[in-house]
C-alpha cells in the first residue's frame, strides 16, 4: 500500500493557503544607494541604477557575483572558462573587455565596499552576508576613481549590529552541494561593534569526467571580519578584512572541429554535417592532430577521425552530451586573495564630512586548462597531452581615496583625490604536441600601474525642482610593462620572444566630466538628461607566442574615450514602479575586443553603441509581486585594419528580457509563505569583434524557480530553489582556435534545498 503521506501534506499545504492571508511586498521597499557617494534613496537618484538587497538575493537564490545579471537589464556576464575564479566577465551596455590576460583592467569597474577590484578574477567571487549590489549603468567616472566607462557593480557588505545577532544557513543540492554559511555580529565594548560571516561551498562538479574525476567542482571558503569603532560623536572608523580560497577543477570545454578559411573568419564553421557533405573540409589544419592535413579537393575525416563517421564533432566524444568527456589533465583554478580596507569618516566644522577610504588586496591565481579537453591518446599522437594552457598572476595593490563633502538646502558637493597602485606579475603558456615537445611558448609579465587623480561634483539647485549637476575628474596613468619568453624553441631577433628581457612604458593624462539635469516633476516622477565623458587607460596587449615586436607601437593600445548622451525617468504610482533609460554612446578609439591564434587583443577601432532599458515593480495587496525588465541594442564597430565593418560589439545581444513573478501567503500563526519564478532571455552575442558562425552564441532563456518558507519571529527560513528549471543548453562563450573550437555552457539544472536559523 502507498504511503499517505504525500496526500496528507498536499491536502495540509491546501488547507494553509486557503486560509493564508496576502503577504507584504518584498520587490517595493526602498533601497537606500550610495552610487553619488551620499546615501540617497534609489528613486531620487538620477542615474540609471538597479539595486538589490541582500535578502531579495537570498529569495532569489544567487550565490556568485555573476548572477546579478540575471534580473538587470543591460547587463550580461560569464566566464570564459567557465570557471568564475578565474576571469569574470561583466558587460553593461555592451561595453566590455574580453581579454583573459590578468594584465588587463576592465571598463566595467568592480568595488567592494567601495574599493576598487582590478582583477577580472578576484571579482568573480561567492556573495554571502550581503546588505546590497548597486550596478550603475553609464560612465561613472567623475566620483568613481578608475575606468567605469560602462559602469560599475559595486558589492556592499552587512555591518556589525548595535545588538547581539548570529546565523548559520546550510545549502545542499544535486551534484553533491554543501553549503554553510555562518554570521556571528554585536557590540565588543561602548564604542566599538564586530561582524565575522564565514562562507564555504563544496561540490563534486557537473562536467563528468570517463576517465578521471569530475569537473567544475568547486571548493571555496570565503571569511570576513568587520570592526565598526566610534572615536567620540563625529568620527569612525570601518575596518573589514575577507580572505577567499577557491579550488575548482575545471579548466575544461566542449570541443568541436571547425574549419574554413581562416582563423576567425566569417566563413568558419562548425563540422557537424556528415564526412561527404562539402561544406566541412579538413584540409589545412592538420597542426593540432584534428585532421591528415591531406589538401587534394577530397572531403574525408583524416588523422583521429579516420574510418569514424559517428564522430561528427570528433573532439567531444561524438554523443553530443555537453557535460561530459575524457579529460586527461589536471586542469583547475587555484586563487587565494585577501583585502584589508580602512573607510575612514569624520565631520568636520560647518557642517563639512571627510572621508578615506584605504585598501590592500592581494589576489595569487594559479591555473591548469585542458585546451583540446579531450582524452589525447585518441589521436595517437604518443605524447600525454594534446593541447593545454596554463597561466599564473600575482597582483598587488593598494588604492587610497580622500574625500570631502558638503552643502546648504541648495547646493551638496564633493571633492577629492584619488592614488591607485597594482603590481601584477603573471605568465601564460600553450603546448601544443603537434608542434613537438620542444615547442612551449611561455611568457612571463609583470605589469605595473600608478595612478593619481582629483575629481570634483557639485548638484545644484537652480529651482524648487529643477537641478544642475556637473562634475569632473582629472587622471595621470603611468604604466609599465616587463616582458620575457623564456622555453621557447624559436626566438627571433627583433621579437619579443627573442630570448630577452624587454621593458615597455607609457603615460596617459585624461580628463572624464558630467552635466547633468535632473527635473523632479512631483515627489514620485524624476526625469534627467545629460552628457558624459568617460576614459578608459591604455595599455599593453600580452602577445602569448611572441610574434611583436618590442615596442609601444607594436603592442600597445591607446585609452578609449567615451561620449555618452543619456536620459531617463523614474516614476511611482502607488504601488506600480516604472524607470526607463535612453543612451547614445560615441567613442574614440574604442578598446575592441579580437582574439587571433592563441592571442586575446585589444585594439583602437571605431565604435558607436545606441540603447534603452525599462524596469518595472508592481506589487498588489494580495501578495503579488510582479518584476519585468527590458534592454534593447544596437551596437557598431569598425576596425579597417582587420576588415571589420559594422560589426557587432563582443558581449552586446541586441535584446534581453527579464522577468519575476512572485507570489506570497502569511499563514496561520504568521508564517510567510511564497513562491516565485524567474527568467531572463538573452539574444544572440557574439564573443570576438571578428565573428563567426563559431563565435556566436545562441538566443536562449534562463528559467528558475523557488519556494520559501519564513518563521512569523524571524527565527528561521527554509528554501528550495531549481536554477536552469528547463535545463537549457546556453552556450555562453567559445574561442575559434585555428582547426576547433572550444565552448563554454551555461550549468544544467540544479536543485538545492536551503536551511537558515537566526539565533
Amino acid at each position: 500500500m502507498k504511503s499517505s503521506k504525500p496526500i496528507l501534506s498536499a491536502i495540509a499545504i491546501g488547507v494553509m493557503l486557503a486560509t493564508a492571508l496576502p503577504a507584504q511586498s518584498a520587490l517595493l521597499e526602498e533601497i537606500v544607494v550610495t552610487a553619488q557617494k551620499r546615501e540617497q534613496g534609489l528613486q531620487d537618484v538620477g542615474v540609471a541604477i538597479t539595486a538589490f538587497s541582500g535578502k531579495q538575493m537570498e529569495a532569489l537564490g544567487w550565490e556568485n557575483s555573476l548572477d546579478v545579471a540575471a534580473q538587470t537589464p543591460g547587463l550580461t556576464t560569464t566566464s570564459n572558462t567557465g570557471d568564475p575564479g578565474n576571469i569574470a566577465l561583466f558587460s553593461i551596455r555592451g561595453v566590455s573587455q574580453l581579454d583573459f590576460a590578468e594584465g588587463q583592467e576592465a571598463p566595467i569597474a568592480i568595488y567592494r565596499d567601495e574599493a576598487y577590484i582590478s582583477s577580472p578574477g578576484a571579482s568573480g567571487a561567492p556573495i554571502f552576508d550581503i546588505k546590497r549590489i548597486e550596478v550603475l549603468r553609464g560612465p561613472q567616472g567623475t566620483l568613481y576613481g578608475r575606468n567605469a566607462t560602462g559602469g560599475l557593480v559595486h558589492f556592499i557588505s552587512n555591518k556589525p549590529t548595535e545588538e547581539k545577532q548570529s546565523s548559520v544557513g546550510i545549502t545542499v543540492g544535486d551534484y553533491g552541494q554543501v553549503g554553510v554559511t555562518g554570521v556571528v555580529s554585536g557590540p565588543l565594548s561602548d564604542t566599538v561593534r564586530g561582524r565575522l560571516a564565514i562562507y564555504h561551498n563544496q561540490d563534486d562538479g557537473y562536467i563528468e569526467n570517463r576517465i578521471g574525476e569530475d569537473k567544475r567542482a568547486d571548493d571555496t571558503t570565503s571569511v570576513r571580519g568587520i570592526l565598526d569603532i566610534d572615536f567620540g560623536e563625529s568620527s569612525n572608523l570601518l575596518l573589514i578584512g575577507q580572505h577567499t580560497e577557491i579550488d575548482a577543477t575545471g579548466g575544461v570545454y566542449n570541443s568541436v572541429a571547425s574549419t574554413g578559411a581562416g582563423s576567425n573568419v566569417a566563413d568558419r564553421r562548425y563540422c557537424t554535417t556528415a564526412p561527404s557533405d562539402a561544406d566541412c573540409r579538413y584540409s589545412t589544419y592538420g597542426i593540432f592532430g584534428f585532421d591528415d592535413a591531406i589538401d587534394d579537393g577530397e572531403v574525408r575525416f583524416g588523422g583521429a577521425f579516420e574510418g569514424d563517421p559517428n564522430r561528427l564533432a570528433g573532439i567531444d566524444d561524438g554523443d553530443g552530451d555537453i557535460n561530459a568527456g575524457a579529460f586527461d589533465f589536471d586542469s583547475g583554478v587555484e586563487r587565494s586573495s585577501s583585502s584589508l580596507t580602512a573607510i575612514f569618516n569624520t565631520e568636520l566644522s560647518n557642517g563639512l564630512e571627510l572621508t578615506s577610504v584605504t585598501d590592500y588586496t592581494t589576489s595569487d591565481k594559479d591555473y591548469r586548462e585542458d585546451d583540446d579537453s579531450t582524452n589525447s591518446t585518441y589521436y595517437n599522437d604518443g605524447v600525454t597531452q594534446h593541447a593545454t594552457y596554463e597561466a599564473g598572476a600575482d597582483i598587488n595593490q593598494f588604492s587610497e581615496e580622500i574625500r570631502i563633502s558638503g552643502g546648504t538646502d541648495s547646493l551638496k558637493w564633493i571633492a577629492g583625490a584619488y592614488y591607485l597602485d597594482i603590481d601584477n606579475s603573471f605568465y601564460g603558456a600553450f603546448k601544443f604536441a603537434a608542434f613537438g615537445a620542444g615547442f612551449v611558448p611561455r611568457f612571463e609579465a609583470t605589469n605595473s600601474t600608478e595612478t593619481i587623480s582629483a575629481f570634483g561634483q557639485l548638484d545644484y539647485l537652480l529651482t524648487d525642482n529643477l537641478t544642475l549637476t556637473a562634475g569632473a575628474r582629472w587622471t595621470r596613468d603611468d604604466k609599465e610593462i616587463d616582458y620575457l619568453f623564456v622555453e621557447d624553441a624559436t626566438p627571433g631577433s627583433g621579437f619579443l620572444n627573442d630570448g630577452q628581457r624587454h621593458n615597455i612604458a607609457r603615460t596617459d593624462k585624461e580628463w572624464s566630466g558630467k552635466l547633468q539635469l535632473d527635473w523632479q516633476k512631483t515627489d514620485d516622477s524624476l526625469l534627467y538628461a545629460g552628457i558624459s565623458r568617460g576614459v578608459k587607460g591604455g595599455g599593453f596587449n600580452t602577445d602569448s607566442y611572441g610574434g611583436q615586436a618590442p615596442t609601444l607601437a607594436a603592442i600597445g593600445f591607446d585609452p578609449e574615450i567615451l561620449t555618452a548622451y543619456e536620459i531617463g525617468t523614474k516614476n511611482q504610482f502607488g504601488n506600480l514602479r516604472v524607470n526607463a533609460s535612453a543612451f547614445h554612446y560615441d567613442y574614440e578609439n574604442f578598446q575592441a575586443f579580437f582574439f587571433e591564434g592563441t592571442t586575446s587583443l585589444l585594439l583602437n577601432s571605431e565604435a558607436k553603441f545606441s540603447g534603452a532599458e525599462l524596469e518595472s515593480v508592481y506589487s498588489t495587496d494580495g501578495g503579488w509581486d510582479f518584476l519585468f525588465g527590458l534592454s534593447v541594442m544596437d551596437t557598431e564597430v569598425n576596425n579597417a585594419e582587420r576588415g571589420v565593418v559594422n560589426q557587432n560589439a563582443a558581449l552586446a545581444p541586441d535584446l534581453s528580457v527579464n522577468g519575476l513573478v512572485r507570489k506570497a501567503w502569511t499563514l496561520r500563526g504568521g508564517n510567510e509563505l511564497s513562491a516565485q519564478v524567474s527568467a531572463n532571455y538573452t539574444d544572440e552575442r557574439s564573443f570576438n569583434t571578428i565573428q563567426s558562425e563559431i563565435t556566436t552564441g545562441n538566443a536562449y532563456t534562463m528559467v528558475n524557480a523557488g519556494v520559501q518558507l519564513a518563521d512569523a519571529d524571524g527565527k528561521w527560513e527554509v528554501g528550495l530553489n531549481v536554477s536552469n528549471l528547463s535545463d537549457e543548453e546556453a552556450l555562453t562563450y567559445s574561442y575559434d582556435i585555428v582547426g576547433y573550437t572550444i565552448q563554454v555552457f551555461a550549468p544544467p539544472r540544479r536543485v538545492s534545498a536551503s536551511f537558515k536559523y537566526n539565533f
